[in-house]
């Protein structure tokens, strides 16, 4: 019940009380004129003072009113001020068109002016009593005082509902959609960018409320327009401009630390990449990834804010998902598969530089599980006739693999094999379906032998060298694209580097299948503690050695 009462409220408030036409003012000042005019003609005469009481009664309604309309004025007129330079200055053109400002004045005025008239027409009496007219005008007057501090309590009311944001952000956004349904979609840029400029001021105001509501109202005036769509781009750069303002707002909310407002306009931009992959606009998905890239690389890096780094690139690899579970796999899909990762791959990059724990997170976040999902989309969704942007995608992927082999700690690279088992292993009989991981592992495990990361050589054989026979016709491939892959092994031969990893995984995979669970071996005991004497008291002071003498187990 109290829910339906707020929307009717603003409702009520969107449509009458904000936008009042002149002919609406118009409207409002004859009811006040014509009301006033009832209460004049028809009240009935009940003031009983003499002359000097009716003067002083009438000087005291006239000085009275006069006063607390200055008063009043001044003081909303101070806070107008205020809020226009914490806010936005549409605050005062709202005021100015507020419908309640006639018929506030109307009343006092005519009140005034009323009770100086009666002032003026009071002669001395024989009776010193007033005439019946000038009875019942000076008890009209009552009444109309009366109505007139009411109506100041209303009026008050509504303009300190006036100066709220989310009342402005309100009217600007009828406005908006006024503008925007006219065809006038410049002027509708026009109050999105008002809205934004309320954002940007609450941000440094650290008002995060009224920020995200002001986010909020942009996603939906996003939602409500028309969306690009693979045949048609004609909206795109609307929705360019509009993406623009929410870097906008971005920038200042991540530099004043308001991970409220941060986080609602990194959902916001995730909600809209879904929507543009949902309507087939390659070009409109990938603004909403360069804004993404844009705002990490600008405002996120360096700033030990990697939990809402990670949000981006999530939110980078669901849009992506998303994209190529809609679209057949062509040349544009393919190229925007590719342009996405490089993003990554340069967010990658700069985090491994500026962050203390780089190497981790780009080993979690960025090519490990994410990724994985990626790659599993891509081939599950049309098999073999993926492969060619599938190479091209690892390609891409060992930039940032290598960086992490060469430095890394070995605990980063198992979050790599992590999900290359998770995927391979449930799938060790598809040879289709694992062959791009193979490929994948097989070129790792070459960087690895080439920067003499032994260890992590070992890592990735034990992983997944007892589960896939070596397959000659995989080594001969990577030997093929040796040119393509040369430069990850910085312009030397990488053909001997793959003929060891592969005899390496060779030798490995002969090594499980004769011993499934490692080979036996006879345990020495004897020698196992070195300085026996310093265990004498263990003995109660007795010679350790007999007790200590060793053995075997079998």
């Amino acid at each position: 019940m109290k829910s339906s009462f707020s929307r009717f409220g603003k409702k009520l408030w969107n449509r009458h009380l904000l936008h009042a036409s002149l002919t609406n003012s118009v409207f409002q000042l004859l009811v006040s004129l014509g009301l006033m005019a009832l209460i004049f003609r028809f009240t009935p005469p009940f003031f009983g003072g003499d002359l000097d009481t009716a003067r002083g009664y009438l000087s005291t309604v006239a000085s009275t009113l006069a006063t607390i309309l200055a008063l009043s004025f001044s003081m909303i007129m101070v806070a107008i001020q205020l809020t226009a330079s914490k806010y936005t200055h549409r605050v005062l053109d709202f005021f100015v068109r507020f419908p309640f400002n006639i018929t506030l004045i109307a009343f006092y005025f005519g009140t005034i002016f009323h009770a100086i008239y009666l002032l003026s027409l009071i002669e001395d009496h024989p009776s010193d009593r007033p005439s019946n007219w000038l009875a019942q005008g000076m008890s009209a007057d009552l009444l109309l005082l009366i109505f007139c501090f009411v109506a100041l309590i209303a009026y008050l009311y509504f303009v300190i509902q006036l100066l709220k944001p989310e009342t402005i952000v309100y009217a600007i956004q009828r406005e908006y959609v006024t503008a925007y349904q006219s065809g006038d979609y410049q002027e509708a840029l026009d109050k999105v960018e008002q809205i934004c400029d309320i954002a940007k001021k609450a941000v440094s105001e650290m008002d995060a409320v009224t920020a995200v509501f002001c986010v909020e109202n942009i996603a939906e005036m996003m939602h409500g327009a028309k969306l690009p769509s693979e045949d048609a781009d004609d909206v795109l750069w609307y929705h360019e401009q509009i993406v623009g303002q929410l870097i906008g707002i971005a920038s200042i909310s991540f530099k004043e630390r308001e991970t409220a407002v941060s986080g609602r306009i990194l959902d916001e931009l995730h909600e809209m990449g879904m929507r543009y992959a949902e309507s087939g606009s390659l070009q409109a998905a990938e603004l909403v990834i360069d804004a993404f890239a844009l705002i990490v690389r600008n405002n996120l890096v360096g700033q030990q804010l990697m939990n809402m780094i990670q949000k981006a690139v999530e939110q980078i690899y669901s849009i992506t998902c998303h994209v190529v579970k809609n679209r057949e796999m062509t040349k544009e899909t393919s190229r925007f598969v590719l342009s996405t990762f490089q993003n990554l791959g340069d967010i990658g990059k700069l985090v491994i530089k500026n962050e203390t724990y780089g190497h981790s997170f780009v080993a979690k976040c960025i090519v490990s599980h994410a990724f994985g999902q990626l790659l599993s989309t891509i081939i599950g969704s049309q098999g073999h006739k993926t492969m060619g942007v599938v190479r091209a995608l690892l390609f891409e992927y060992m930039k940032l693999a290598k960086r992490l082999i060469l430095k890394s700690e070995i605990i980063d690279v198992v979050q790599i094999t992590t999900w290359l088992r998770k995927e391979m292993i449930p799938h060790r009989d598809q040879q289709e379906r694992t062959y791009p991981y193979l490929y994948l592992f097989l070129l790792m495990t070459a960087e690895a032998v080439y920067l003499r990361r032994t260890d992590i050589v070992m890592l990735l054989i034990r992983a997944v060298g007892k589960y896939f026979a070596p397959d000659q016709k995989l080594l001969l491939s990577l030997c093929r694209s040796r040119l393509e892959i040369r430069r990850f092994f910085d312009y030397h031969e990488p053909e001997r580097y793959l003929i060891k990893a592969f005899v390496l995984w060779q030798g490995y995979h002969a090594y499980t299948s004769q011993y499934p669970s490692g080979p036996e071996r006879q345990i020495e005991l004897s020698g196992a503690v070195e300085d026996q004497s310093a265990w004498r008291d263990l003995f109660d002071g007795l010679d350790p050695e007999p007790f200590l003498g060793g053995g075997a187990a079998h």
